[in-house]
């Protein structure tokens, strides 16, 4: 007797969005849909010299206290690297990459930063250690400006809750 075993694929099913920005010097558009889709236009307006990048990911069923999955705050010129040596969070920083114009320098140049329809492939590891069949996540984060005196700014901050569904894998997938 031959038993088949499919493969599980996972999809992000957003609960929750919601994000802050500095205008008119930093201006932020979003865009979510649930098919792991995420989209952003980014106007920067003036140079922000020491950009400072924020990133918090939080799990939480109901039965169990949160558990931080991620928790990173560093230069933006710095966090390219320290995603490049997490494997979970490589492939994704990649995508990023590769379907926008998105930069991590320092100083952030002015400009137009277009992001469309991101997705995250629904075999990245990541969002199978992130399932809970009845938890959630949260994605916390900032875009913040080290100010001469050593104070933060933000710049944009990021809130988005959602759950990880598993589904069968289909053929184009």
């Amino acid at each position: 007797m031959e038993v088949e075993c499919k493969e599980s694929c996972y999809y992000v099913n957003f609960i929750y969005t919601n994000w802050t920005d500095d205008r008119p010097r930093f201006i932020v558009n979003m865009t979510f849909s649930n098919q792991n889709g995420v989209g952003s236009t980014t106007t920067i307006n003036e140079p922000i010299l020491s950009p400072i990048s924020k990133m918090l990911i939080v799990q939480q069923s109901p039965k169990e206290k949160k558990r931080i999955i991620y928790n990173v705050t560093t230069k933006l010129c710095a966090i390219q690297g320290i995603l490049n040596a997490v494997p979970l969070f490589k492939p994704a920083k990649e995508s990023v990459l590769k379907q926008s114009n998105y930069t991590f320098s320092c100083p952030l140049n002015k400009g137009v930063y277009v992001m469309n329809n991101m997705r995250v492939n629904p075999r990245n590891p990541l969002l199978s250690l992130m399932h809970q069949a009845k938890g959630i996540f949260t994605l916390m984060g900032a875009l913040l400006e080290e100010l001469p005196n050593s104070q933060m700014h933000p710049l944009s901050t990021y809130n988005i809750a959602g759950k990880i569904i598993r589904k069968t894998c289909g053929k184009n997938e």
